[in-house]
């Protein structure tokens, strides 16, 4: 075993989801990169998927499809817009299903909450709460500005154990390796990592985090293999899957640990739970 991951035996307990998104880069230039030591650590000692492949380009489609099951590789999404307009969906999603006290989104350098408008280093089309219409009332109070590793809310939310069911985590550009190198993206995970690990809804085994590369470089309707990463006190050390996985069995995960149904394309999507063990 080790600080991450292989800590419990027996019948998981697992009762939230954590899904930290990262950006634009294949695995193959992130499993084993000298620039991403620590991220290459969280592989090595707890689980991570060989084969996940990302939906076609850009950022959006990838975002929306990880947590309703629905396609969105058409436009208005594939001009990754803001907000707003046309640029809104009434499918169901995994914020819905788990309720209003069932969720939060976690923005870096996000200005206010609910912020609809991509400024300096957040970017709007990386939180996708933001863009389905059933859940706009809860938006101002459970999307909120994300702070940093010694306070505010994601913070609080960790070191107090009331993590929700199911969160996303969002960094901004510099930190998701969009704009920012690999490198700078390890050392930001790194800090959050060891807050995380260390809280009571991981160490009481009710947290599971996953870490996942929205798409892989290049643009287009061409799919790639990204970095998938799961961490669990449940998971055995070392544990690689190359089972065949899209942003599907992300959602799939989250609903099976929230206990709700398989929307959409999740329904037949192959599952982490079982590659993983968590």
């Amino acid at each position: 075993g080790n600080a991450y991951c292989g800590t419990r035996t027996g019948a998981p307990t697992t009762t939230k989801l954590m899904v930290v998104y990262e950006e634009n880069h294949d695995a193959s230039s992130i499993y084993g990169s000298s620039s991403a030591p620590n991220i290459d650590r969280y592989a090595a000692d707890c689980g991570s998927a060989q084969n996940y492949q990302a939906l076609p380009h850009p950022s959006l489609p990838n975002y929306m499809a990880s947590t309703s099951g629905v396609s969105y590789a058409s436009p208005p999404w594939t001009g990754d817009c803001d907000p707003g307009g046309n640029c809104l969906s009434g499918d169901d999603n995994i914020f819905d299903q788990v309720g209003p006290t069932g969720w939060k989104g976690y923005a870096e350098s996000m200005t206010s909450n609910c912020q609809a408008g991509s400024s300096g280093t957040y970017a709007a089309r990386h939180d996708p709460a933001l863009y389905y219409t059933d859940v706009s009332a809860q938006c101002p109070t459970n999307d909120v500005p994300m702070g940093t590793t010694s306070s505010g809310a994601l913070h609080t939310d960790v070191v107090d154990g009331t993590l929700p069911t199911f969160s996303t985590v969002t960094p901004n550009l510099n930190n998701d390796m969009h704009d920012g190198t690999i490198q700078q993206a390890d050392t930001w995970l790194v800090g959050w990592i060891l807050q995380i690990v260390g809280g009571p809804d991981y160490q009481s085994g009710h947290l599971t985090i996953i870490v996942v590369w929205d798409e892989g470089s290049g643009s287009g309707d061409v799919a790639s293999t990204v970095p998938m990463i799961a961490m669990s006190p449940y998971i055995a050390p070392g544990t690689k899957s190359s089972t065949s996985f899209i942003h599907y069995g992300l959602l799939k995960a989250a609903e099976d640990v929230a206990g709700v149904p398989e929307l959409a394309g999740a329904a037949t999507a192959n599952s982490l739970r079982t590659a993983f063990g968590f």
